[in-house]
């Protein structure tokens, strides 16, 4: 169950979906609850679709969610349902506890965003603490209804152990399908978006918006910029705030050196991370940052920011760089990386290794295994 399943264009619905594919070629049966969306239509007959209510400015996020509820007892003991997943990325709604109440089984909750601290960098300076505190009680309260809780990172762990939330936390990332990253040649790549061939290349894959911290990638790409003769930006993604980040860097002196390709569907992603040289990976508040593993896959180093999630992700100094989320430590791993071809080669190798141990198949089968634990000791209650 997740408010940000497909077509959501975030790295939440693309790993809800990887998880389903994973758990079905197990020979398990996933059912689907997510929001409607009207001019969306599913090929796949598990999934039900619940009418949602959405905010004005952003077409995929539910404010109430469902409008009205269709959950009926009969329909849901056809289902025979052994466990519900709740998986957030926007808010936390009633219905995955509903649901599993009715089901009478465990309900298993994962947090795909650090909410709180979501709430507090959209605030403004006055409402900031009040609307963090008042998210971190809802958070926490959805938390302690759940039966257990898997997280995505251990730092997203240690958050919500520092809140005395009571439920058990196992940490269990979702994982990755790796021969779905066989790259496309980098001139063919170059050529489509009018990148000259002798550019090194730095790929950013994301939502445009300010969760994903694109001031500091921007500020950052003009320290770049004016240390590498040949260098360019590919912006791939859609959001919110695409119009304004492209106006922003328009009236840059670099700006003929940055393109926004707006969205393309993940399955041509996949095929272009294998093509740059470096993926600029700025967000702090991603508890797994889906496109490091995606892009450590297709043998491209990464370089990312302390917080919530990357450092967990990227083997620091060896299949990327750590940095302190400042323009300066940032900037300067970039250059280092596109400066050095030998210690990038060696990254590129250490990273399509490394991708290995993020196996959909592996990390899939522990989530299976606590899903049983978890299903036994719901039963031994009942008993």
């Amino acid at each position: 169950m997740s408010d940000a399943y497909v077509p959501v264009p975030s790295g939440a619905a693309v790993s809800i979906e990887t998880l389903r594919l994973a758990l079905e070629r197990l020979g398990h049966t996933v059912y689907i609850f997510a929001p409607h969306f009207p001019t969306y239509k599913d090929s796949n007959s598990h999934v039900a679709r619940l009418p949602a209510l959405f905010a004005s400015r952003e077409k995929y996020r539910p404010v109430k969610w469902p409008v009205f509820t269709t959950l009926k007892p009969n329909r849901i003991a056809e289902l025979k349902l052994d466990i519900v997943h709740s998986h957030y990325f926007f808010d936390t709604f009633e219905l995955a506890v509903r649901l599993a109440k009715l089901a009478d089984v465990p309900l298993v909750g994962t947090f795909y965003r650090i909410l709180p601290e979501i709430a507090r960098k959209k605030s403004f300076w006055s409402s900031a603490q009040k609307n963090s505190e008042k998210v971190l009680l809802k958070t926490i309260n959805y938390a302690n209804r759940c039966d257990q809780l898997v997280s995505l990172s251990q730092e997203s762990k240690k958050y919500l152990e520092e809140f005395s939330v009571s439920t058990p936390i196992e940490n269990i990332p979702v994982g990755i399908f790796p021969k779905d990253f066989v790259a496309l040649p980098s001139d063919a790549i170059k050529e489509r978006f009018k990148i000259p061939k002798t550019h090194k290349l730095i790929l950013f894959v994301g939502r445009v918006d300010d969760d994903s911290n694109l001031n500091l990638l921007i500020k950052s790409f003009k320290k770049i910029w004016k240390a590498i003769d040949e260098v360019h930006l590919l912006i791939i993604g859609g959001g919110d705030k695409l119009n304004f980040y492209q106006t922003l860097v328009a009236a840059q002196p670099f700006s003929k050196f940055v393109t926004f390709t707006g969205y393309i569907a993940k399955n041509k992603v996949n095929r272009i991370y294998g093509s740059a040289d470096v993926l600029a990976c700025p967000n702090t508040l991603d508890p797994e940052p889906l496109v490091i593993l995606e892009s450590l896959a297709a043998g491209t180093p990464v370089v990312g920011v302390r917080g919530f999630g990357a450092q967990e992700f990227i083997k620091n100094e060896n299949d990327g760089f750590v940095t302190e989320p400042t323009e300066g430590d940032f900037s300067d791993a970039i250059i280092e990386l596109l400066r050095r071809d030998k210690m990038r080669l060696e990254f590129s190798l250490r990273a399509r290794a490394n991708a290995r141990a993020f196996s959909s198949s592996n990390l899939t089968r522990d989530l299976v295994s606590l899903y049983d634990s978890i299903i036994k000791n719901h039963q031994n209650k009942i008993l």
